[in-house]
């Protein structure tokens, strides 16, 4: 149940971001994480329980701060200043692939498969059919921001895999406290040498998709997702970035007027095929690494 609840709220803020970036995307994400991150400090005190990790794990906490809120969303809000977010969703959805890969090199159990393979291509196959950009006329500026969301799934799939490796003991309200702080901090830091951020407007509409983002898509949906990734295959949690783009291309739809089509649903199908055939009984003898 969590595990949906998840990929309903991500598959949302892609539209959330679209509506709130601007000319201020460091800026506006370093908002949001500070307001989740206050958000999570009263739900720890709530609870009784450690704001922060120890020093320990400053390794795990800097890899969260930096690799996943600061490069990982940072580059991801500066590139859809000029990407649409349906095409942001399917270039997330290629995570699976950066974090098998850097999964195979640094979890003893988490070796590439056939099954994870046949997952992997089978999702990508089908995500590319969610939404036709072959007749997109190539634009520099839409290219570039598709190469700094790239570079901002590699650096989250890494920080990801290397929490799963060494901080999977850690209280997941607690590390998502220090990254977010840490993250919000650097990405406000960089918005303020780059951006006119005083120049802000904070009309109703950008005000709330930012609340909503902070509240919901953060302080809710990765305090779910780090639980949830202490106890799941971090490959298997990775392949919700598959099923996010349905919900994304419908909220799209719905709100941006982004069109749906015929292909949309074929992929939509593949990517569902592709995520749970793998976990029926007659196939998980393709799951054992070879």
């Amino acid at each position: 149940m969590l595990y949906f609840v998840m990929v309903f709220i991500w598959g949302s803020t892609w539209m959330a971001i679209k509506v709130s970036v601007g000319g201020t995307p460091f800026f506006l994400a370093g908002i949001r994480f500070f307001i989740a991150a206050l958000v999570l400090i009263i739900i720890q005190r709530l609870r009784g329980r450690a704001i922060f990790p120890t020093r320990e794990n400053l390794k795990v906490m800097l890899a969260i701060g930096v690799g996943n809120f600061f490069l990982g969303y940072g580059l991801t809000y500066w590139g859809m200043q000029f990407v649409e977010s349906n095409i942001t969703s399917i270039l997330w959805a290629t995570m699976p692939v950066l974090v098998t890969a850097n999964a195979h090199f640094m979890l003893s159990n988490e070796k590439i498969s056939s099954a994870k393979i046949f997952s992997l291509v089978g999702a990508l196959l089908g995500t590319f059919f969610i939404f036709d950009i072959g007749g997109q006329d190539f634009d520099p500026q839409v290219a570039l921001g598709m190469l700094g969301i790239l570079l901002s799934i590699f650096s989250a799939a890494y920080s990801n895999v290397l929490f799963k490796r060494e901080g999977s003991h850690l209280d997941p309200l607690a590390i998502n406290i220090s990254g977010m702080l840490l993250g919000a901090s650097l990405l406000m830091v960089m918005g303020m040498l780059t951006e006119p951020w005083l120049n802000i407007e904070y009309t109703s509409l950008r005000v709330g998709a930012t609340l909503y983002l902070a509240i919901f898509g953060s302080a809710l949906g990765f305090s779910v997702y780090f639980w949830l990734l202490k106890r799941v295959s971090v490959v298997k949690m990775s392949y919700s970035t598959f099923l996010i783009p349905i919900l994304a291309g419908i909220w799209g739809w719905v709100i941006l007027g982004e069109t749906l089509t015929n292909k949309s649903l074929l992929g939509a199908v593949i990517i569902l095929l592709a995520v749970t055939l793998p976990e029926l009984k007659p196939f998980r003898h393709l799951g054992r690494s070879k």
